[in-house]
């Protein structure tokens, strides 16, 4: 029987197949072993046996058993990838037990073949994987787009596994990635041990197309059981089991899996079609729609079309979300509101009404808040940012939980604040939303809603933000503390005055530096007892350096006296502490900067103390 070859893995109805040795081989030297084909008219060998057939109950329970656990753990892999994407170091780190658990399958079994379903992946008939039609199926995925077995084969490396894991998480509402499909992502992929069998659309006799689908169910069932075949060769040349069956393929050409018909599309042809559909889309359909969706108020609407309108609106804002066209939505809600001034018929201004209300509640739930903060995290630059608040200050106190918990999935700090900016304005009366916050582990959301809480600006603001001086996170307290000290407001000298006594001394120092903002003849004071007391004799020299440097700040006259009593000082026990000690007193003055500590290093060089005792 006369072979043809279709192309390379995906294809009609076909197999990708290892050519037989011997005779067969030696005819096709030019046939690469892992090409697909279509057989003719032959019948299936019933004498062939499948791997199970050859296996006990026992057998098959454990390979269902090691491919749920494969899932288990590819699962798992992918929501840690999905929620630190930003992390590709750590990509294969993630994967580490997925590919250790398949490169054991693959070494006990040689392959592992998988039969696609539309909501799963089923292996000796049981579902091994299995979730609801959504993107985040990745089953789905690949039966959407036409696959319906996917074989892994030993020699399976690391990066292979890490580009197929990649291919199952592609977002298809981006707009990279609105033309592909998982199909033509595999194919560009190129895998070496990785292979899939694709149902296209072809023609088959004159079959109806009810009797087609039929044939083709009959034909994928074929292929899986030839590939779980015990024949030495493992992968054969695809034997369909339907009698008299003519598949027709005059005039196709070979596109590395892809079948097509007649003479292809140049590559500039093919980028001026895709950028004419995206104009069309983005800048003249959509907007289209909305002109003819709105003349239709002009007239009274029956009940049935007000429920049908309702649904094609929300899919408009779907649309126009996928396409990130903000303006474009944002306008159809204006005109939408400009609906209700016009002189509509009694039931057209209910609806409209109606309408306002489903489009708010639509537009704050979760997976459009999530695909909004995913548009704003993932572009290389906002387009038109004014478009997205003023979509994002058009919803209601219903939409803050929902966006919070976007928010703290988000890394640029541009996007965050545009997030910011209108929890604010939602939030106005939501205040304890963001105080609620204020305690959690991610340092990131603590400081977006520090940043909420100021542009609100409450009336206890500053209360508020004092509790974080008590975060367990370091760089939380330290930036609050300097929030607080840097204010300007004279009640904030309390928590600076407080943080002397922190148990952390990068708190202490900072609260030493940040003191001189508020009463300096105070600050003066309080250093001076702190200076003075025996056990500061005990902290590290670079917390008492910084002590003395802010004490050297304050100019005040009892601080100048201090430093001229202490490098004046001098003792027959203890020299050389006596002289580090002076070192330090003649850093800190140095440090400071100040007029009065320079004139103090001036006079007592003056008044004949040697250079020695002020260096120490």
């Amino acid at each position: 029987m006369e072979q043809k070859k279709v192309g390379r893995r995906p294809a009609a109805a076909g197999i990708a197949g290892r050519a037989k040795s011997g005779a067969r081989k030696s005819a096709r030297d030019d046939i690469d072993e892992r090409t697909l084909y279509i057989a003719g008219t032959t019948k299936a060998d019933a004498s062939k046996r499948t791997i199970a057939q050859n296996l006990d109950d026992e057998q098959i329970a454990r390979r269902i058993a090691d491919a749920k656990q494969l899932f288990d753990h590819f699962n798992r892999a992918l929501k840690n990838i999905s929620i630190y994407r930003h992390n590709v170091a750590r990509f294969k780190e993630y994967l580490a037990a997925t590919y250790q658990h398949l490169k054991r399958i693959l070494k006990n079994y040689g392959t592992i073949a998988f039969r696609v379903e539309q909501l799963g992946f089923k292996y000796f008939g049981q579902m091994v994987y299995e979730q609801d039609a959504t993107e985040q199926n990745i089953a789905h995925k690949f039966y959407r787009s036409g696959v319906r077995i996917l074989i892994f084969r030993e020699g399976l490396d690391e990066d292979e596994l890490l580009k197929f894991t990649e291919i199952c998480l592609t977002n298809f509402h981006k707009a990279e990635y609105m033309f592909e499909d998982m199909v033509s992502l595999m194919w560009k992929a190129e895998f070496r041990n990785i292979e899939y069998v694709v149902v296209e659309s072809f023609a088959v006799g004159t079959e109806s197309q009810e009797e087609a689908k039929a044939e083709i169910d009959k034909i994928v069932n074929y292929l899986y059981r030839q590939l779980t075949s015990d024949d030495a060769d493992g992968f054969k040349y695809a034997r369909l089991s339907l009698e008299d069956l003519e598949i027709e393929m005059e005039g196709v050409e070979q596109a590395k899996g892809v079948v097509v018909k007649g003479e292809p599309a140049t590559p500039s042809e093919k980028a001026a079609i895709l950028q004419q559909l995206d104009e069309d889309d983005t800048t003249r359909a959509l907007p289209k729609l909305v002109d003819i969706l709105l003349n239709l108020f002009d007239e009274e609407i029956d009940p049935e079309l007000s429920e049908a309108l309702e649904d094609v609106f929300v899919q408009l804002l779907d649309s126009f979300l996928m396409h990130e066209n903000f303006k474009g939505l944002n306008q159809m809600l204006r005109r939408l509101r400009n609906l209700a001034r016009k002189n509509l018929p009694p039931n057209n201004l209910a609806l409209v009404e109606r309408l306002e209300q489903t489009m708010k509640i639509r537009m704050g739930e979760a997976e459009r808040l999530n695909r909004v903060a995913e548009i704003l995290d993932t572009a290389a630059e906002i387009k038109e940012p004014q478009e997205v608040f003023r979509y994002l200050s058009a919803l209601d106190e219903q939409a803050i939980v929902p966006l919070l918990e976007a928010l703290e999935r988000m890394e640029k700090l541009e996007a965050r604040r545009l997030i910011c900016d209108a929890l604010a304005q939602l939030g106005k009366d939501q205040l304890d939303v963001f105080v609620r916050r204020l305690q959690s582990d991610k340092a990131n959301l603590v400081r977006d809603m520090v940043y909420v809480i100021d542009k609100i600006d409450p009336p206890d603001k500053l209360d508020h933000l004092s509790r974080l001086l008590k975060h367990p996170n370091l760089a939380i307290r330290l930036e609050t503390l300097n929030t607080l000290g840097s204010s300007g407001d004279e009640s904030c000298g309390k928590y600076v005055s407080h943080a002397l006594q922190d148990g952390n001394a990068q708190m202490r120092m900072a609260a030493a530096r940040l003191l001189l903002n508020f009463d300096v003849n105070k600050a003066a004071r309080t250093l001076l007892k702190i200076v003075e007391d025996p056990s500061f004799e005990k902290r590290h020299p670079q917390e008492q350096t910084a002590f003395y440097t802010a004490l050297a700040m304050t100019n005040t006259p009892d601080a100048m006296e201090f430093f001229k009593q202490q490098l004046r000082a001098s003792s027959l026990i203890g020299k050389k502490k006596l002289a580090e000690h002076k070192q330090q007193l003649v850093d800190a003055l140095a440090r400071s900067g100040s007029i009065a500590a320079f004139k103090l290093l001036k006079g007592e060089l003056e008044a004949g103390v040697k250079d020695q005792q002020l260096a120490g």
